[in-house]
């Protein structure tokens, strides 16, 4: 919205929008502020029970909108997404276009699949799916790997798991974060905002065993 909008329309405007953001360009900076209390009260209620956040960026300010999510039907492509040039380029040294194999791996009752897919701007003719194609990788090895986990990895069940294989655990929970320490020598240790689980210790026998099962939670993509 410009800053030099009438309110009574802008708050119509608000009401039958329901935004959940409101950014206010243009105008004095008095009278966007003015603006801005007028239709504070006028959007749906944010998730800290608020009502609808406005902001009054001035010239070289960065705002950050965040919107929640959405979800679209798509089909997905086993020919890579080639720009123009491209593609004339392959066609000079009479190249083929080599399909992507896709690698999946199961979590539960879930088949998932790590995909670097680009929108083509072309919907699928039968029921309107986005077009989505793969983008083009010339090595595989610069490819960022993932690890899932279908649950939760709680290094609690991890300690059962490693008495279990005759090696002695101690758990314990510090500040930011919970650690195992395996055999005095080996640590495991989980960040608790990231979540993230590292293993370190001294190259052995039992410094492998761990970081296998460690693994053994996660499939990687």
């Amino acid at each position: 919205l410009e800053g030099r909008v009438d309110a009574r329309a802008a708050r119509q405007q608000v009401r039958a929008l329901q935004p959940r953001h409101l950014v206010i360009i243009g105008g004095s900076k008095s009278n966007s502020l003015l603006l801005g209390d007028a239709l504070r009260s006028s959007g749906p209620p944010s998730s800290n029970g608020e009502n609808n956040t406005v902001h009054i960026p001035v010239d070289g300010d960065t705002i950050q909108l965040t919107v929640g999510h959405a979800a679209y039907p798509v089909r997905l492509l086993d020919t890579p997404y080639l720009t123009k040039s491209e593609k004339e380029a392959m066609e000079v040294e009479e190249k083929e276009i080599e399909p992507v194999e896709l690698f999946e791996a199961k979590i539960g009752e879930c088949t998932v699949s790590l995909v670097d897919f680009v929108a083509t701007g072309k919907k699928w003719a039968v029921d309107g799916s986005l077009v989505l194609a793969p983008r083009r990788q010339d090595n595989s090895l610069h490819q960022p790997s993932l690890m899932l986990s279908a649950r939760e990895v709680l290094l609690t069940d991890l300690r059962s798991e490693v008495i279990a294989l005759g090696m002695k655990a101690e758990y314990s929970a510090l500040s930011g974060y919970s650690q195992l320490v395996i055999n005095g020598k080996i640590f495991v240790r989980k960040d608790n905002d990231s979540g993230k689980v590292g293993v370190e210790g001294p190259l052995c026998e039992d410094f492998f065993r761990v970081r296998s099962l460690v693994s053994s939670q996660f499939v990687t993509l």
